[in-house]
């Protein structure tokens, strides 16, 4: 059992416990600033030296955290950002090998490779190995994307009590290695090397190069961010994109504001509200029932804890070590509101960047597929048979896309479902075609 010590102000922290416990990863978490036996020892001296959260792994060995710890984010990026970004993805696939996950592919090619291990690529990846092609699913945290995270799925078919992301994700996961998925945890397609064309090959964080005869990108999205003075200051110092579950536990008696009016706020609000003393939504519209669900919206109305406070945004946030207030724009007016966490769940965009320039996407960064392909006036830059595209194919033939990071896509966890699964039988139609001009040659 690998043990992590750190302090409570260190950036990291929140990641570093969800990507384990969302990984099934056994682990002592000691926090210095609270643990009596960390102030006994006189740990926080010890710890100067090191970046937190530190990894102790039961050989002796150490992992300290990136020099400047950065989660994929949106917005405009700069080289100091793509650094960091780097070597945090870096780390975390380190961190993933020797805490035990897979992190290498155990051969060089595939017949089918899953990038994403959302709803939409863990149903491919599901579908595709059931029907007898080798699968190999790479995804950069942990089974289950952002859906995981969700404390509860009350309107997906089947399941009338609802279920939880953690819970779906587990089920989706264990079904995949049944029929001999083989799953890569804490690893990110980083590079795309060789000359367009043929099968589709990418480079892993991981160090190594891996082919297959088709693709399919579900990479998904992330958080957008809030910007402005002390927003990104205190990210992983009170200030969370999205929402685990697990945090609820130290929240408990606390004041708590969410920013965000879809249905993964609305799941966040009500989770919180079952141990904060007090959850504030904070949304930008008039009107809740805009962008959430009827039944979410109804569970909030009569939650006697829950505030929404319309046409509010966030300006500002302020502290010392830790997030203490942040200050807002209440329609005219301006306040200040004192509170101990606040999560950022105020939709998303794709993670795009690493198919920059190979795959065509649209203004916002989300991949063009099928007739918006072909519906425009350049179509032979960026697709180059005669054949027109299949729905869900991108402008790379054989390599799909489905889920969130689709241009026009549904962002709701049943519809990437009957993507990835649409996905295979396009896959399995593509391959056909391979089969057919091979036979022509």
């Amino acid at each position: 059992m690998l043990t992590v010590m750190t302090r409570s102000t260190a950036p990291a922290n929140s990641a570093t416990r969800e990507f384990l416990v969302r990984n099934g990863v056994a682990h002592r978490w000691l926090d210095i600033d609270v643990d009596v036996l960390g102030q006994f020892c006189d740990l926080r001296s010890r710890l100067e030296a090191f970046r937190l959260p530190l990894v102790l792994f039961d050989d002796g060995s150490q992992l300290q955290a990136p020099a400047s710890f950065q989660n994929p984010i949106s917005g405009a990026f700069d080289e100091a950002y793509e650094l960091a970004a780097m070597a945090t993805m870096q780390w975390r696939t380190e961190l993933a090998s020797r805490a035990g996950l897979p992190t290498r592919p155990s051969r060089d090619a595939y017949d089918l490779m899953v990038i994403g291990g959302g709803p939409a690529g863990l149903t491919a990846a599901v579908y595709g190995a059931s029907e007898g092609l080798r699968t190999l699913l790479i995804e950069r945290d942990s089974p289950g994307g952002q859906a995981g995270t969700s404390a509860l799925i009350e309107n997906y078919l089947g399941f009338p009590d609802g279920l939880s992301g953690a819970e779906l994700a587990d089920r989706a996961h264990a079904q995949a290695q049944r029929f001999g998925v083989e799953i890569l945890r804490g690893v990110a397609a980083i590079g795309r090397p060789g000359p367009k064309g043929g099968k589709p090959q990418i480079t892993l964080s991981s160090g190594v190069d891996v082919q297959s005869t088709a693709a399919i990108l579900a990479m998904g999205i992330v958080w957008r961010r809030l910007e402005g003075p002390g927003l990104d200051t205190f990210v992983g110092r009170g200030i969370t994109y999205g929402s685990s579950p697990g945090e609820a536990a130290a929240l408990v008696g606390k004041s708590v504001i969410v920013v965000g009016a879809g249905n993964s706020a609305g799941q966040a609000a009500l989770h919180l509200a079952k141990v904060a003393k007090r959850v504030t939504m904070i949304v930008r519209a008039d009107n809740l029932a805009k962008s959430m669900s009827h039944y979410l919206v109804e569970r909030i109305r009569v939650t006697g804890n829950i505030d929404v406070l319309l046409e509010t945004n966030v300006l500002s946030a302020d502290g010392d070590d830790r997030l203490a207030s942040v200050m807002l724009s209440v329609r005219d007016d301006e306040c200040k509101m004192p509170i101990d966490a606040m999560f950022v769940l105020i939709g998303g965009e794709p993670l795009t960047r690493s198919v920059e320039g190979w795959l065509r996407r649209d203004e916002r960064g989300y991949l063009m597929t099928g007739v918006d392909l072909v519906n425009r006036a350049d179509r032979r830059r960026w697709w180059p048979l005669e054949r027109d595209p299949m729905p869900l194919e991108s402008s790379e033939p054989g390599a799909f896309v489905a889920g969130d990071l689709r241009h026009g896509s549904v962002k709701r966890v049943a519809s990437a479902v009957g993507e990835g699964a649409m996905a295979i039988q396009l896959v399995h139609h593509y391959l056909a075609s391979l089969d057919v001009s091979a036979k022509d040659g």
